[in-house]
């Protein structure tokens, strides 16, 4: 959100961590060390959901070709949470092309010399790819295949959105530190409890249509994981199952012009999945319903039955285990990530939506002394 606007920008930045990205040797497949398992997930959708097949101008949701009926694929998923474990877990972007820190670069996620290669958590879990040099990751998630349908798909409500956004190079959107280097990260704003998507804005480039699964479709999908150390488990499981409680405060500067003193916001983590979220779609909540846990694989390829099955407060008792570390957390990072993540239906922050294609005008056209610069995050 720039000065002195009152409308909010869909989505803000989240500072990443100063310290140093860490690396160490991954446990690869064939070593049958660490931990195994399997994930039961749900995931059900809080506002309009759209996973799209591509099709434009006309976005239909992604459907099987065998049966038609909608899902998610399983990179759709993956996507999202590996973005979150980036941040969580102070690991190196994983794209060789995007402008980030010199800190985070896709340089940083590997150290050594062949057989001795180091890789950064988010390379050693999820995988590596630079150029020739892959790492097979150590996570595989299912397509998510839906279980609840609020209405059949044929039925689901049609809606116009924006296609473009704003780009790097304005700088009331993108900011950038001292080295002139951007070391935030992007999450977008939720719209608690929206069963319509916003309208577009007036001047912007030619709009699409999307068909979203309403509030309330429910998806399943199971997460497969080998060989993982227990740092790289409870960082996954912080990242899918999120907080159920949060207490984030948002300052005047953070709040706008007309703000008159800080807000308290509480309430549990959501994420943000799929096409259409400027204008309120992707608000999901996933939970963890059952895990299978194998702390030794060896034995278990051996005869014997060494797989734990957690389910109810068992479940819950490991989830808040392993996840506890993080949940204390209280750096600028994890104050940012809750306060992008939370969901409340009592947030000030809204409207949210960009300006019209005038302002950005306007905006590009300033000398950089002049450029509207951007709020705190908190």
């Amino acid at each position: 959100m720039p000065q002195g606007e009152n409308f909010w920008n869909p989505y803000r930045w989240v500072t990443v961590s100063e310290g140093p990205v860490l690396r160490a040797v991954p446990n690869y497949h064939h070593t049958l060390s660490g931990l195994s398992g399997r994930l039961w997930c749900e995931l059900e959708a809080l506002t309009p959901l759209i996973i799209g097949d591509g099709q434009a101008p006309n976005i239909q949701f992604v459907r099987h070709q065998h049966n038609s009926q909608p899902y998610i694929p399983g990179t759709s998923l993956k996507g999202p949470i590996r973005s979150l474990a980036e941040v969580v877990g102070n690991a190196a972007i994983p794209f060789p092309k995007v402008a980030v820190d010199s800190a985070h670069a896709l340089s940083q996620a590997r150290s050594g010399t062949e057989p001795n290669y180091q890789f950064d958590i988010l390379a050693r879990t999820f995988g590596y790819l630079d150029d020739s040099n892959v790492v097979a990751g150590l996570i595989h998630f299912s397509d998510a295949e839906i279980t609840k349908e609020v209405a059949p798909p044929y039925n689901w409500q049609q809606f116009t959105v924006d296609v473009g956004q704003p780009q790097p190079s304005h700088g009331a959107f993108y900011p950038k530190n001292s080295r002139g280097e951007n070391n935030r990260r992007k999450f977008y704003h939720h719209h608690p409890n929206a069963k319509q998507l916003s309208e577009p804005q007036a001047n912007q480039t030619p709009p699409r249509t999307v068909r979203p699964a309403p509030p309330g479709t429910c998806f399943s999908f199971t997460v497969d994981f080998t060989n993982l150390r227990n740092a790289e488990l409870n960082l996954l499981l912080y990242c899918l199952a999120l907080e159920e409680q949060v207490s984030v405060t948002l300052s005047t500067d953070a709040l706008g012009p007309n703000s008159q003193k800080p807000v308290t916001l509480k309430g549990p983590l959501r994420h943000k999945i799929g096409g259409a979220k400027p204008h309120g779609a992707g608000s999901v909540q996933i939970r963890i319903t059952k895990m299978d846990l194998c702390a030794d694989a060896k034995a278990r390829y051996q005869g014997g039955s060494s797989t734990n099955t957690l389910q109810g407060p068992s479940l819950l008792g490991e989830l808040n285990k392993r996840t506890a570390l993080f949940q204390v957390r209280g750096d600028q990072t994890m104050k940012e990530l809750r306060a992008m993540l939370i969901y409340s239906t009592d947030d000030p922050r809204c409207p949210i939506h960009y300006p019209d294609y005038d302002w950005f005008l306007e905006e590009r056209d300033r000398p950089l002394h002049q450029k509207t610069p951007l709020k705190p995050t908190i």
